[in-house]
C-alpha cells in the first residue's frame, strides 16, 4: 500500500515538473520545475531499487530454507 502511494506521488511529481517545463508561457521558474520534476524521478527510481531489494531478499531466504 505504501510502495504504490509513493509511486503514484512520484509519478504526479515527474508528470507536473514536464507540464511545467512544456507549457509555452510557464508559472513557474524553470529552475522549480526542473527540481519537481528530478524530485519525482529520485522518488520513483529510489522506491523501485527498495522493493527490488527487498524482493531479493524475500527470495534468497526462501532459497535457504
Amino acid at each position: 500500500m505504501k510502495t504504490s502511494l509513493i509511486l503514484k506521488i512520484a509519478l504526479w511529481l515527474i508528470l507536473l515538473g514536464t507540464a511545467a517545463q512544456l507549457t509555452p508561457n510557464p508559472a513557474w521558474p524553470r529552475a522549480l520545475a526542473q527540481g519537481v520534476f528530478w524530485s519525482g524521478v529520485a522518488i520513483g527510481l529510489g522506491v523501485l531499487l527498495l522493493w527490488a531489494w527487498r524482493f531479493d531478499r524475500a527470495r534468497n531466504q526462501r532459497r535457504r530454507g
